[in-house]
């Protein structure tokens, strides 16, 4: 019996700058995620100072979290929706974390503005937006020091559109019917382990690639 056959992908837009997309994205519980995330960069860091950066930060929560795990730390982070970098802007002051937290609109495919040099690369639920993900793969190798920890964390697509609904139904139970309808349409935009492994040899890093839950994946390693 013949094994079968993954879906294909399924793209989405690149940039959430729909003002309603963005509003219910800040407004759901992400907090376990969030936080699981924000606690393996931590464990990634290695130094007890330095500057990392994030790449597509959406409402920056993850950097908010890491803020108070490293003490230490500054972190560039980076999106590029300006709806996305108006609620990040809102939280950052809010915590308090202004000196700590620069914020910066720019295409994490593009990051000219910025220079290597950053001791820890990491990003949350950015990869499955991306069209070509080679680009994004050279900056983050750029941009990394020599040495430096890379930990990319994002949705993994399951093996059938009968899977997605599964998966969204319980990992979205009482949720905005536009944020069940966001993650499925997600879970269809984003990339197999084996993909993200072809993707790693073409941009040339060496890096691990794992499934670590029903639904994600996580890329980590030094360049």
């Amino acid at each position: 019996m013949s094994a079968k056959k993954q879906i294909d992908r399924i793209p989405e837009p690149e940039v959430m700058d729909d003002k309603d997309e963005a509003r219910v994205y800040d407004d759901a519980d992400f907090s376990r995620v969030n936080l699981s995330c924000a606690r393996r960069i931590h464990r990634a860091l290695g130094a007890k100072s330095g500057h990392a950066l994030d790449l597509g930060t959406g409402p920056a929560e993850i950097p908010i979290r890491l803020c108070s795990l490293a003490p230490d730390w500054k972190i560039t982070a980076v999106d590029a929706s300006p709806a996305m970098i108006r609620l990040a802007r809102s939280r950052v002051k809010d915590a308090g974390l202004e000196k700590r937290i620069r914020l910066l609109r720019a295409d994490a495919k593009n990051l000219k503005k910025l220079r290597g040099g950053f001791a820890a690369v990491f990003s949350n639920s950015l990869l499955h937006h991306l069209h070509d993900p080679i680009p994004f793969w050279l900056e983050v190798k750029r941009l990394t020091l020599a040495g430096g920890s890379i930990m990319i964390q994002d949705l993994r697509r399951p093996p059938s559109r009968a899977r997605a609904r599964e998966l969204t139904r319980l990992h979205t139970a009482g949720d905005p019917p536009l944020l069940k309808q966001l993650f499925y349409q997600s879970l269809l935009a984003a990339f197999t382990p084996s993909e993200v492994r072809e993707q790693l040899r073409e941009a040339g890093l060496d890096l691990r690639v794992r499934a670590t839950t029903d639904r994600h994946l996580v890329v980590s390693g030094n360049p």
